[in-house]
């Protein structure tokens, strides 16, 4: 069952805005990147961005290729630290076969609104994992085109966190 496999659980949000305002360093290099790369354009090409200088934040890089419009995306590339917090890898997958059914309407809207929107998209929030502590997020969502200048491409940056522990189950 897609999804189903990896138990994680929204606790708060996620949440989505569209938005220039970015004050997390890695956020703020990424968008200057990107506004730098696009030049007049509305957005970048995925051509022109050389992973080379994305380097330095590659473990907390993604980019998902827009499948039909935005119907659905598939994971062209996953980096290290996003594997280690959320503990699997979707290098190759689609987001209908890994993001739990419960919030995934809410995370395709949010992928659609980057996709389509000249504005970069923050989303945020709190997950859970059972057996875990809660682990807040924060992305930014940002679009590339193709060579004929369709909208094709995700390019993504997330970071995460504990907050706190999880309180152990007593039940039993």
């Amino acid at each position: 069952m897609a999804g189903d496999g990896f138990d994680l659980q929204a606790v708060e949000g996620p949440f989505t805005e569209q938005t220039w305002d970015f004050t997390v360093p890695e956020f703020r290099w990424l968008l200057d990147y990107w506004v730098a790369k696009r030049g007049a354009r509305p957005c970048p090409r995925w051509r022109d961005i050389d992973l080379p200088a994305l380097y330095k934040f590659a473990p907390n890089i993604v980019v998902k290729d827009a499948v039909e419009g935005g119907r659905d995306f598939r994971v062209r590339f996953w980096g290290t630290e996003i594997t280690e917090w959320l503990r699997f890898d979707a290098t190759g997958r689609f987001l209908s076969e890994y993001f739990p059914a419960a919030g995934r309407e809410g995370i395709l809207t949010a992928h659609r609104m980057a996709l389509t929107g000249d504005m970069p998209v923050r989303r945020w929030g709190v997950s859970v994992y059972p057996e875990r502590n809660y682990v807040a997020f924060e992305c930014i969502d940002l679009p590339l085109e193709d060579d004929a200048g369709g909208r094709a491409h995700l390019l993504s940056m997330c970071l995460y966190r504990m907050i706190a522990p999880k309180a152990p189950d007593t039940a039993g």
